[in-house]
């Protein structure tokens, strides 16, 4: 007797667990490869409403393609951007949907939005839960705007809110006495009175950052005030000296969390253990990254080791295993001392011969994943080689790689170091590497060994979109030679229109283009305009200060 067997197929599973398979996909899978199988996965991605869309960096063609096939209802989160990537993606992703389409929206990122689509967007608020935004130039000149940022913030459904504004903007911006916020970014510099409002009037507000962290007028604060709501508190950039920072402190007696980087004189160990014991007793979690300056100069290990004697006790070492590591700067005699893993998404490397490094992690030069939280990293090439090739004989210790840095600024002074590539791969895993910029002159003498050791550079970024060349000796030529295929994104100098137009007729493969302009382009000729629609139809471009931007 034959029987039926039923063999699993992905054509036969249930809606729902397409929909989780989905989930794991990028909108580009989805859309362009899933969907076209089949007509029932055609029919599924049509009703699948958990589309998370994020236009930065995105090339005009993929955009113009996602915008004709996606349901605006079925989107839950969405990223635009008018940066020098996708110059008025914002108003050009309007021009296909009314924002009043996006029923299931419940987290919105508008990156250098015009004040007037602003405006256009946010009588639609109330469903979003997550909001993100920055004005283009930070520029706002209608008198409605704050109040409208006002209305936004006292949202009952809004739970993270993620914003910047000039500092005389945020002073005049009055916060709502009834707000429901559980999280806070602010790039911006507040005094004291703000910084109580907030936190008076969010009562619900677990996370805080300040990401300018400049709080003023600290004079007048009232130690019988406390706010017990927040759990997690961040201050970026900061400028507080050990007083203030601590006076901040003991109104937030419930933090779980502490992310200090900046400052002044807060590299006290034992203060800060005295303060904790006393004032945080919930704290489990405390990062930091703080500077200084010794009266006197050191050149052995030992003399830095006392600059992280105070963070040796049993309270940092058994009690909340809490390591640091110090390196100290020969020349400047300049120190900074870090919590581990490093906290600080920033960095610039110095000279492994100018700096002594110590720790209270006694496996610091073997565990890489105490850098894997720096993603930008800044480097004078030439000074860093002179230094490294002066006492090569002389170094034995070992580097840390930073297996997980996406950003890497590079400059160098005259000729291409030799060697510094191989010397860069030894500490940075280059293959991470998403955006490069290099700062060099191409004089006539070495113009060859600089585009020779560029290219060799850039087939070790093979994940590299984003390039930015800075120099004003760059020939429009020399570009079109250096750039290869994979770039996306692509800022250069140029000297004239037809270095501009050289560059957009052989790189057809960039998705934008931002030239700084050393020449008089305050207006674009029509003549230049209508060439470029010509050259590449349905661009968008922005002509702005000493810069035109253009997204294909």
């Amino acid at each position: 007797m034959a029987t039926n067997i039923n063999i699993p197929s992905l054509f036969t599973l249930p809606v729902e667990l397409i929909y989780r398979i989905l989930n794991n996909l990028d909108n580009q899978t989805i859309l362009f490869s899933f969907g076209n199988v089949c007509k029932r996965f055609q029919s599924i991605i049509n009703t699948y409403n958990q589309y998370k869309l994020n236009f930065q960096s995105v090339s005009k063609l993929c955009f113009h393609s996602i915008c004709y096939l996606i349901h605006p209802e079925n989107i839950i989160s969405l990223t635009l951007s008018n940066d020098n990537k996708t110059p008025n993606q914002i108003k050009c992703f309007f021009s296909f949907f009314q924002i009043q389409q996006f029923t299931c929206l419940r987290s919105l990122t508008l990156i250098e939005i015009d004040e007037n689509d602003f405006h256009n967007i946010f009588p639609f608020k109330n469903i979003l839960i997550s909001l993100s935004f920055t004005f283009r130039n930070n520029i706002l000149q209608n008198s409605k705007t704050l109040q409208l940022i006002s209305s936004i913030i006292s949202n009952n459904n809004l739970r993270h809110l993620d914003f910047f504004l000039s500092s005389s903007k945020i002073d005049d911006l009055i916060w709502p006495n009834q707000c429901l916020l559980q999280s806070l970014v602010l790039s911006n510099r507040i005094n004291f009175i703000q910084f109580s409002t907030i936190l008076s009037y969010s009562l619900q507000l677990k996370k805080f950052v300040l990401q300018d962290c400049i709080i003023e007028d600290l004079t007048d604060i009232d130690s019988l005030i406390s706010y017990p709501q927040l759990i997690s508190l961040t201050f970026d950039d900061s400028e507080l000296n050990v007083n203030e920072c601590q006076l901040i402190l003991s109104l937030t007696p419930s933090l779980e969390y502490l992310h200090i980087v900046g400052g002044t004189n807060l590299s006290n160990g034992f203060c800060w253990e005295k303060f904790i014991q006393k004032k945080l007793l919930k704290l489990n979690k405390f990062e930091f990254a703080f500077c200084g300056t010794t009266d006197v100069r050191v050149e052995d290990s030992i003399n830095v080791e006392s600059l992280i004697t105070s963070f040796r006790t049993p309270f940092w070492i058994d009690n909340k295993h809490w390591f640091v590591v110090c390196y100290y700067f020969k020349d400047s005699a300049n120190y900074s001392i870090y919590s581990l893993p490093i906290c600080k998404s920033k960095v610039r490397f110095y000279p492994h011969e100018d700096k002594i490094t110590c720790s209270t992690y006694s496996n610091f030069y073997n565990d890489v994943s105490m850098t894997d939280n720096v993603r930008e990293m800044q480097l004078n090439l030439t000074d860093l080689m002179a230094r490294h090739n002066q006492d090569v004989k002389n170094t034995s210790a070992s580097y840390t790689l930073f297996r997980k840095l996406n950003k890497l600024l590079l400059f160098i002074d005259n000729e291409w170091p030799i060697g510094s590539i191989e010397y860069l791969s030894t500490f940075i895993d280059l293959s991470y590497i998403v955006e490069l910029l290099i700062s060099i002159d191409f004089d006539s003498e070495s113009v060859s060994n600089k585009l020779t050791n560029i290219t060799h550079l850039l087939k070790q970024t093979l994940n590299l979109h984003t390039l930015t060349i800075d120099s004003s000796l760059t020939s429009a030529e020399n570009i079109c030679l250096l750039v290869p295929d994979y770039i996306k994104h692509l800022q250069v100098s140029v000297k004239n229109i037809d270095d501009t137009k050289l560059i957009i007729e052989q790189l057809k493969h960039l998705s934008s283009v931002t030239f700084e302009t050393l020449y008089d382009i305050k207006c674009l000729s029509p003549e230049f305009v209508t060439w470029l629609m010509e050259k590449r139809n349905q661009s968008t471009y922005r002509n702005e200060n000493t810069f035109l931007s253009i997204w294909f």
